[in-house]
């Protein structure tokens, strides 16, 4: 198996992720501990693992992942793995998939979850000369390999991430606490005395994580990870399962069960089963619940979102393609990268903000989907100028020591002309509303 490639690739199904799938793959976002295409690499030994996507986004998804994209050569001589990234890998299907020695096609009610490709096979010889990724294309390629039918998890919609999030932490937990030889806290942390910690036994804290006095941690039900250089400080409650990445800040509130935060994130209020993408900021009080927001996203103070009915029905959610039924009675806001909104917003149960969106005006957000690049508050919304998106941004990232590149500026200007049709209806239709 180590000799050969390890493809993680991206279907056609990335628009039922609304915001947070417009600048990257689904395999690319937080489940549990690890992002979807760790989870893979953890699982599957490759002599390279490499990654597919559409091809406008192959220049940022190599530069922030540090793997080749749409790079298809020396399958014909080494011979490939392609695993679908919105699958979630686990050890039983991992070893299904390492086992393969013939060409074969691994489906779940009929969507691939994985092919192995022979060295030498004619798939090989026909992959090797792609230049460009499509799933389709990619399927004709390999349509006529015998097919096996196995049992896998996928995540289907971008509220599945919600769902499965409190499982994920447990399982991520125990495979990476085994691995590193059991749940343990860090010689070189500093853990005040005053921290409380309930089930010790289900709680790793990292190397250079410093946790003040008044924290309790609570891993009861179900445990805790708190990674490198993290600082929680004082009044701050962590509930299990929950999962803090590598330098995030916890300056204070409750952390309910099922959250995964980070890295280099700053949240204080309260927060329950939401996930928040590296570099984000929920500084203030306010509530956040059964929410998944991006990178470089800043929430002012006292942001709120409803994440459940008064009349306690199913959430129906717009990704930008009209309502949705999730089935679920609890559902929060999916927020996509960059995006801000003023202090005391209040956003409605089920809402989407697209990509570099501003709301702002201390009041109730009552739509259910903003396009990207939307400036304003309900009724009263105008096109956020693309340079001062790109300029603001860039300050954001680079007061972080974090470079703004060339393919930053490239991705906000493709979402930004994408997404011209959908923003103009938006406008005028609240300016409409407006009346």
């Amino acid at each position: 198996m180590e000799e050969r490639l390890l493809y993680i690739i991206e279907d056609d199904d990335y628009g039922n992720f609304g915001p947070l799938t417009v600048n990257r793959a689904v395999y690319q976002l937080r489940l549990g501990i690890d992002l979807l295409h760790e989870k893979w690499t953890s699982f599957i030994p490759a002599s390279e693992t490499r990654l597919t996507i559409r091809n406008e986004l192959a220049g940022i998804a190599s530069e922030k992942n540090g793997m080749r994209c749409n790079d298809f050569r020396g399958v014909a001589s080494s011979g490939a793995v392609f695993v679908n990234g919105r699958y979630i890998a686990d050890s039983s299907l991992a070893e299904t998939i390492r086992s393969l020695d013939k060409a074969q096609i691994l489906l779940c009610e009929g969507n691939l979850v994985a092919a192995f490709v022979p060295a030498g096979s004619a798939e090989a010889s026909d992959l090797e000369r792609l230049k460009f990724w499509g799933y389709g294309h990619f399927k004709e390629i390999i349509k006529k390999i015998p097919k096996k039918d196995v049992i896998a998890t996928e995540v289907k919609h971008i509220w599945d991430f919600i769902r499965l999030n409190p499982e994920q932490i447990s399982a991520d937990f125990e495979r990476i606490t085994q691995d590193a030889g059991g749940a343990s806290i860090a010689e070189s942390s500093l853990v005040d005395a005053g921290c409380t910690i309930h089930n010790r036994c289900a709680v790793r804290i990292a190397e250079g994580v410093k946790i003040d006095s008044q924290v309790v941690i609570d891993a009861r039900g179900g445990p805790v990870y708190i990674g490198f250089g993290a600082r929680i400080e004082p009044h701050t409650r962590i509930e299990g399962p929950c999962y803090v990445g590598e330098n995030t800040m916890l300056v204070g509130g409750k952390i309910r069960e099922g959250c995964s935060i980070g890295p280099v994130c700053k949240v204080g209020g309260e927060l329950e089963e939401s996930i928040i993408l590296g570099h984000s900021n929920k500084f203030h009080d306010g509530f956040l619940g059964h929410a998944y927001l991006g990178e470089w996203v800043n929430l002012g103070a006292m942001t709120t979102n409803s994440d459940l009915k008064n009349n306690y029905g199913t959430i129906r959610v717009d990704l930008g393609e009209g309502q949705q039924d999730t089935g679920m009675t609890k559902v929060g806001s999916f927020i996509g990268d960059h995006v801000k909104t003023g202090i005391g917003t209040m956003l409605n149960t089920g809402i989407s903000l697209g990509f570099a969106t501003n709301v702002f005006g201390a009041g109730l957000v009552a739509d259910k989907f903003v396009p990207p690049f939307c400036w304003g508050s309900s009724g009263n919304y105008a096109e956020y100028d693309i340079e001062r998106a790109i300029a603001t941004a860039r300050v954001v990232v680079e007061r972080r020591n974090v470079a703004f590149t060339a393919e930053d500026e490239r991705v906000f200007r493709a979402v930004f002309e994408e997404s011209l049709e959908k923003r103009a209806h938006f406008i005028d239709s609240s300016k409409s509303d407006r009346g």
